[in-house]
C-alpha cells in the first residue's frame, strides 16, 4: 500500500520537549508560551471537519516537540473522537517514548500503532537525545519500548535517527532492536532544517549504501527495515505522501498544515515552508477557514507537475513522486522541485531493493 493511502489527521499536540535532542531545530523557533499545547476545541473541530469530509476514523497524535507533555489534552480529544466515530476510531502516536508509567498504561489501552523515537544502542542515545536537564534518556523510553511491545493489540515500531558519524552502525542498531523483540523499524538521516543552522545535510547517498545491507540483515531476523527514501517501492505512485491529499496538521498555535516538516504557523515557519499552511482557526467564529488556492497548489504536487528538468526520464519517478515535500522543499526552494540529493539516494534504493513485491507490512508516519 502506498504511503499517501495511510491518510489521517495529526494533533500536534505539544510544542515543548520534555528531551534536548543535538539535531532538533524546533527550540530555534522561540514558541511564545501560549502556543506550547493544543487548543483542545479547535482540535475537535478539525476532527469533526475531517471525519465528516472522508470517513475516515484514524487520529493521530504528534508535534513540534513531545506530544503526551499534553497528556490532558490528548485524553480529552482522543475521548471526543472516539464518540464521533462510534467506536470505530484508530489512534496513532509518535512519541519520544519518555513517559510515565501513567501514561504508558493510557497508551496501552487506547492506542494501535506506535513510533517511539530511539536512536539505538543506549550510549548512542543518550548522547542524541538527553532530557532538557542533560540526563539520560534510555532508561526510561527503553522501559516503555519493553512494555508497549508486550500488547499483541499495538503495531510498534522504532524510528531511528541517524547522524553521520553512525551511517555505518546500522547492522548492530538493527541487532540491538531485534534483542528488545521489535519488528518494525524507520531508519533516517537527520535532515537539515532551513531553521536550525546546527544540523547540516547529511551525505544521504551514503546513508543509503549502508541501509541497504541493514536492510537485507534485518529481512533475515524477521524484521521489517525501512527509510523515508523507499516508502513507495511496493507500488506505483502519482503523490508521495499524504501530504498531498492533503491530510491536515492540526498545530498548536491555530493552524492546519499538509506536513510533519508545517509543524507551526506562519510566525514561526521560514517563508518556503509556509506554503504548506492550508486552513487557521477563527476562535472568534469557531470554525477553520480554509485556503481552496492552496490546496490546490499542494494538490498540484504530483509526478507529472514536478520540474520536468529534474524527472524527466528518472526510472524512479513512479515510485518517488518528488519525494517528501518537506525535508526536499528546503533544500530546493521550490515545492514542485526535488533536492538532488533525494533523487540520488532514492534512485540508488531503487536499483538494490525490491520493488513491487507486495504491500510494505508498515509504515512510519
Amino acid at each position: 500500500m502506498a504511503h499517501f493511502k495511510k491518510q489521517m489527521i495529526t494533533i500536534l499536540s505539544s510544542a515543548t520537549c520534555n528531551l534536548n535532542c543535538e539535531y532538533c531545530y524546533v527550540p530555534r523557533m522561540k514558541i511564545k508560551n501560549e502556543h506550547k499545547k493544543i487548543d483542545v476545541d479547535f482540535a475537535c473541530l478539525a476532527i469533526k471537519d475531517y471525519f465528516e469530509q472522508t470517513g475516515n476514523y484514524f487520529v493521530r497524535y504528534f508535534g513540534a516537540g513531545e506530544p503526551t507533555i499534553a497528556f490532558d489534552e490528548i485524553k480529552g480529544i482522543h475521548e471526543y473522537a472516539y464518540n464521533l466515530s462510534g467506536g470505530k476510531l484508530k489512534a496513532e502516536l509518535q512519541t519520544n517514548g519518555y513517559f510515565n508509567e501513567e501514561i504508558a498504561y493510557w497508551v496501552n489501552e487506547n492506542i494501535n500503532i506506535v513510533w517511539i523515537s530511539f536512536d539505538g544502542m543506549p550510549e548512542l542515545h543518550d548522547r542524541q537525545r538527553p532530557t532538557i536537564d542533560g540526563h539520560i534518556s534510555s532508561d526510561i523510553v527503553l522501559r516503555n519500548i519493553i512494555e508497549l511491545q508486550k500488547n499483541p493489540n499495538i503495531q510498534l515500531g522504532v524510528r531511528v535517527t541517524i547522524t553521520n558519524g553512525n551511517f555505518d552502525r546500522q547492522i548492530d542498531i538493527i541487532n540491538f532492536l531485534s534483542s528488545l523483540g521489535v519488528k518494525y523499524v524507520c531508519g533516517s538521516p537527520s535532515y537539515s532544517s532551513t531553521v536550525n543552522e546546527n544540523t547540516s545535510t547529511p551525505e544521504i547517498i551514503e546513508f543509503s549504501r549502508h541501509f541497504v545491507d541493514a536492510y537485507y540483515y534485518a529481512q533475515k531476523h524477521g524484521m521489517f527495515y525501512q527509510t523515508h527514501l523507499m516508502v513507495n517501492f511496493d507500488e506505483e505512485v502519482d503523490f508521495y505522501c499524504r501530504a498531498c491529499i492533503p491530510s491536515p496538521h492540526v498545530t498548536t498555535d491555530g493552524y492546519i498544515s499538509c506536513c510533519d516538516w508545517a509543524l507551526l504557523g506562519a510566525e514561526y515557519l521560514p517563508g518556503v515552508l509556509q506554503q504548506l499552511i492550508y486552513g487557521e482557526y477563527d476562535s472568534q467564529l469557531h470554525k477553520i477557514v480554509y485556503n481552496n488556492e492552496r490546496i490546490e497548489m499542494i494538490q498540484n504536487r504530483k509526478t507529472e507537475t514536478l520540474d520536468k528538468a529534474a524527472c524527466s526520464g528518472c526510472v524512479a519517478l513512479n515510485h518517488c513522486a518528488g519525494g517528501c515535500i518537506g525535508k526536499t522543499i528546503v533544500v530546493s526552494n521550490d515545492l514542485y522541485t526535488p533536492s538532488d540529493e533525494w533523487c540520488m539516494a532514492t534512485k540508488y534504493l531503487f536499483e538494490k531493493l525490491p520493488v513491487n513485491q507486495g504491500a510494505n507490512p508498515c509504515f512510519h508516519s
